[in-house]
């Protein structure tokens, strides 16, 4: 499909609108990421990924995971425009307790979200799961005559995703597995949370990546042709995963900090109205989207369902000439939960054997192993008294205050009380 660059960049624009005023209204995320790689999610949303959003758990849908998950308004922002079930209210209450919009994405609470990314590096290796299953499920359930699994997996990582030591364990294992359904996206824009990264990191990144077998491509992240000519190439290469650094400016829309360690929290929101006049958007309407941003994915919108219901012939014929293979794929639903899991869990009785040497042969003290508790049964110190221990190993090396003759400190129950001597 031909990119429209010119509806696109309004888009890219209009949802750096969202995240600026998301985040201004609750005092609170970060924008660095969404303003930074907005045309890289327009791209993606609105026309590279492969998506249903009336049908979010689609079995070849692809996949995006956003590693770098504290930029989650970026993800929030394009669900919302690809007409997930993700309303404008939901963005208006970003990081409001039981939203569907938390600070960090989470799995099961917003549709759209494939996992919870929250701690650098993790959705890198979850992004690597995901694309050994796809390859693992194509394996099993493929035929020559139908193709029900081919998807793809893009994850879009940040410089502080590539610090993570997560992370190049799963590329490493990505590249020996030769996973090339896996298209991962780093946001390269030479900034981390507390400074610019070249006063933590070093070394080149392509050639390190390539060392370790994977493709590798750089672009310009805000250039929507270069961005659609990346991800079509990586998503036609074959044998090796694909590697895209897409070098971008953060918080780009908000001269005061774009590029700048500043621009990676909230600390932009306080421009919020000079960046939202520089963005074209109107001052007085906040979250704007414009007619012609939401005729568009409307429009997108109807491309994507009616290629899912083309999938869905081709499924229908498989599951017609692969009844035992279909039965086996339907398994999948009737997976146990937690709870009958915990009922085939056996209950193993206390061990009631005590060491050789500490067993006695009197009477008394097998009344006594009778009696007392197991040391993983017995009740744990009242806080309390945990404290008064801890403060009574501080006093041992501190000199002890002289008292009055007729009073001393007695400490009971973890409280230090007074009392008299006659």
């Amino acid at each position: 499909m031909p990119l429209q660059t010119d509806i696109l960049s309004l888009a890219a624009n209009q949802a750096r609108g969202l995240a600026i005023d998301a985040v201004h209204k609750c005092n609170s995320g970060h924008l660095g990421l969404p303003l930074g790689c907005a045309e890289i999610g327009a791209v993606l949303f609105g026309n590279t990924l492969s998506y249903n959003p009336d049908a979010p758990r689609w079995l070849n849908r692809d996949r995006f995971v956003l590693s770098a998950g504290h930029g989650s308004m970026f993800l929030y922002s394009w669900l919302h425009l690809s007409g997930f079930d993700l309303s404008l209210d939901e963005l208006k209450n970003f990081r409001v307790l039981h939203s569907k919009t938390p600070g960090h994405p989470e799995f099961h609470e917003t549709p759209g979200v494939e996992c919870t990314t929250g701690p650098l590096g993790q959705g890198v290796a979850n992004a690597t799961g995901l694309a050994l299953s796809i390859q693992a499920a194509a394996a099993r359930f493929n035929t020559p005559e139908h193709t029900i699994f081919d998807s793809h997996v893009i994850a879009l990582a940040g410089d502080g995703c590539m610090q993570e030591g997560v992370a190049l364990e799963a590329v490493s294992f990505a590249a020996h597995q030769k996973l090339d359904n896996l298209i991962l996206i780093y946001d390269s824009n030479d900034v981390t949370l507390d400074a610019m990264a070249n006063k933590s990191q070093g070394g080149d990144d392509a050639k390190r990546f390539k060392a370790l077998g994977w493709d590798v491509q750089t672009i310009d992240g805000h250039d929507l042709l270069a961005i659609q000519k990346a991800i079509n190439k990586a998503k036609k290469a074959t044998g090796k995963p694909q590697l895209i650094i897409a070098k971008t400016t953060i918080a780009k829309g908000i001269p005061e900090v774009a590029g700048t360690a500043k621009g990676h929290g909230e600390g932009g929101a306080k421009f919020s109205e000079a960046a939202r006049a520089g963005l074209n958007l109107p001052a007085d309407q906040h979250f704007f989207v414009s007619d012609d941003v939401r005729a568009y994915f409307a429009d997108h919108k109807k491309r994507l369902v009616r290629a899912y219901k083309k999938w869905n012939k081709t499924f229908e014929a498989w599951t017609a000439a692969n009844p035992e293979k279909a039965a086996l794929l339907d398994s999948r639903n009737a997976a146990p939960g937690a709870a009958q899991l915990l009922e085939k869990t056996p209950l193993f009785p206390a061990c009631q054997a005590r060491h050789p040497r500490r067993r006695s042969t009197s009477p008394s003290g097998r009344r006594r192993r009778a009696s007392a508790p197991h040391r993983w049964q017995r009740r744990p110190l009242r806080l309390d008294a945990q404290l008064h221990r801890l403060r009574q190993g501080f006093r041992r090396d501190q000199p002890r205050r002289p008292q009055h003759p007729f009073r001393h400190s007695r400490t009971r129950h973890g409280l230090h009380c007074q009392r008299h001597r006659l």
